[in-house]
C-alpha cells in the first residue's frame, strides 16, 4: 500500500548531518506554509526552561498515527526520520486520506539544547567530548516511572488523551550497535519488512541488547514489552536508579508514555537505529558465558572505582549541574549491574536462564564498554575546562575518556551510517507497521 522509497528529507540530510532544533521547527513551518490544507503547526506547551514544544500535523484521516522525537536529548536520528515520514505522507496522498500524522519535534528540547554540539559528531571521540544525557528522573519519556511530574511528560500525555492514537513511535538512536524494535504488542508481519529495510541500507539487527534482555522476540530484532517484566529488568539493572526518587517497581513502567495509549486502544512501537554500525572482530575467541560476565562485572567495578575516586576528589569544587545529576544515573548503574552480571552474585540467575546466546553476551560487553565512556564524558563536561581546583581531575578524566572509548572503539569496530539511511529505516518501520496497523482494523 505504502512505498518505502526514500524521499530526500531536507538539505541537513543531503549534507549527511542532523538538522538543527531550529532547521527543523523552520522546516514544520515552511511545510505548513506550503500546504496549508493539508499541514498545521501548534504549541504544546513549554519545557521546564520555557523552550515550546511543537507538533506537525499532515492529513485529516480516521486514525491518529503519533510519532515522538526527542525523548533522548543525546539521540538526533529521529529529526531527519521526521522530515522524512512528513516528507513521504505529502507525497503520497493515501497516506493523508486514511491516517493523521503528528510529529512531536522534540520531547526534551532543554536537554537536547545541552547535548546539541554532539550532532556534529562522526567519531566515538568526538560525539563523547559533548556527550549528554539527562538524568534517568530529568528524562521525560522515563519521568513518570519514577515518579517524577515534569511538564514534558504532562504535555505527551495530555496529548496522547486528545489524539488516542492507533499507533505511537517513539524514535531512538543508539552510539554503536545494530538495529531492533521494543512493541507494546506483536504486530504480526512486521519483521520481515524491518530486516528488509535495514538490511538493504546496510544496517544490522540487534537481537542481544541488553535493553530487551528479558523481552520475547517473534522475530529477529523485534522485541514484545510487558510492563510487569520491564519493572523487573529496570529495578534489577539501575538503569532508572535515581537518588531519591521511587523505584520503577513501585510507581510502575504502565505510568510512562509507553503504555498510555492502550487505554484508547492502542500500541507504541520504539525504533532503535544505531549511529556507527558495530562490527566486531570476528577473528576473536568468544569465552564462555561465566568467564565472559565476570569480565565484564570486572570491567565495570573497575572502572567505576576510579571514577568515584576522582569525583570524591573534585566534589568539594563542584556545583549542583544537570550534568553532575546527570553522571549519577550511569554510575548508580556500574555497580548495580556490575554484581547482577557477577556469577558470585546476581550473575547465577542469567546463566540459569537459557538467555546467554553470543548476541546477547556481545550486548552486555557492549554496555561494559559504553556506561563508563558515558559517566567519564559527562563528569569531564561538568568539571568544565576553567575551574583550576579541579584542572587535575579534568585532565584525568580526559585521559580515561581517550583511553575507554579507543577500547571501545577498538572492540566493535563502529561505521558511520549516513544520516539519510537512518532516517529511511525509521521512516520504512514507521510505514509498515502502520500498514499492517490499518489491515488489521
Amino acid at each position: 500500500m505504502f512505498t518505502d522509497t526514500s524521499t530526500t528529507a531536507g538539505t541537513a540530510v543531503l549534507n549527511d548531518r542532523y538538522p538543527a532544533l531550529d532547521e527543523l521547527a523552520d522546516a514544520a513551518h515552511r511545510l505548513a506554509a506550503r500546504h496549508p490544507g493539508l499541514c498545521r503547526v501548534r504549541t504544546l506547551g513549554t519545557s521546564r526552561a520555557d523552550r515550546p514544544l511543537l507538533l506537525l500535523s499532515i492529513g485529516h484521516g480516521d486514525d491518529q498515527v503519533l510519532v515522538v522525537a526527542g525523548a533522548h536529548a543525546d539521540e538526533f536520528s529521529a529529526r531527519a526520520s521526521v522530515l522524512e515520514l512528513a516528507h513521504r505522507a505529502l507525497a503520497q496522498p493515501a497516506l493523508q486520506s486514511m491516517v493523521t500524522w503528528n510529529f512531536l519535534l522534540c520531547l526534551d528540547p532543554d536537554g537536547a539544547h545541552v547535548a546539541e554540539d554532539s550532532r556534529h559528531a562522526r567519531t566515538l571521540p568526538e560525539y563523547f567530548a559533548t556527550f549528554f544525557r539527562p538524568a534517568a528522573e530529568e528524562q521525560p519519556e522515563w519521568a513518570p516511572a519514577v515518579g517524577i511530574d515534569l511538564p514534558e511528560s504532562r504535555i505527551l500525555l495530555n496529548l496522547i488523551g486528545e489524539l488516542r492514537p492507533r499507533l505511537q513511535f517513539t524514535l531512538h538512536s543508539t552510539d554503536v550497535g545494530g538495529t531492533f524494535i521494543q512493541a507494546t504488542r506483536d504486530l504480526p508481519g512486521l519483521a520481515d519488512p524491518f530486516a528488509k529495510s535495514a538490511d538493504n541500507l546496510g544496517i544490522p539487527l540487534d537481537s542481544g541488547s541488553f535493553d530487551t534482555f528479558w523481552l520475547p522476540e517473534p522475530g529477529p530484532g523485534v522485541f514484545v514489552m510487558d510492563p510487569d517484566d520491564i519493572d523487573r529488568q529496570e529495578s534489577t539493572t539501575g538503569m532508572l536508579a535515581t537518588p531519591g526518587a521511587s523505584d520503577a517497581t513501585e510507581t510502575g513502567v504502565r505510568a510512562t508514555p509507553w503504555f498510555t495509549p492502550q487505554r484508547h486502544g492502542g500500541d507504541t512501537l520504539i525504533i532503535e537505529v544505531p549511529v556507527w554500525a558495530s562490527h566486531p572482530d570476528s577473528t576473536r575467541t568468544v569465552p564462555d558465558a561465566r568467564t565472559h560476565l565476570t569480565a565484564c562485572a570486572d570491567r565495570l567495578r573497575d572502572r567505576g572505582r576510579q571514577i568515584t575516586e576522582l569525583l570524591h576528589t573534585a566534589k568539594p569544587h563542584l556545583t549542583d549541574s544537570p550534568l553532575l545529576r546527570a553522571a549519577q544515573t550511569p554510575l548508580t548503574a556500574l555497580r548495580q549491574l556490575a554484581d547482577q552480571w557477577d556469577p558470585q552474585t546476581g550473575g547465577q540467575r542469567l546463566l540459569k536462564s537459557g538467555l546467554m546466546t553470543s548476541a546477547r553476551l556481545e550486548g552486555i560487553e557492549l554496555w561494559a564498554h559504553r556506561l563508563p565512556v558515558r559517566t567519564a564524558a559527562l563528569l569531564h563536561r561538568a568539571l568544565g575546562p576553567d575551574n583550576p581546583r579541579t584542572a587535575l581531575v579534568a585532565g584525568r578524566f580526559d585521559a580515561l575518556l581517550r583511553e575507554w572509548t579507543g577500547d571501545y572503539e577498538q572492540r566493535f569496530r563502529p561505521v558511520w551510517i549516513p544520516v539519510a539511511h537512518q532516517a529511511a529505516h525509521q521512516a520504512n518501520t514507521v510505514l509498515a507497521a502502520v500498514e499492517l496497523g490499518l489491515r488489521e482494523a
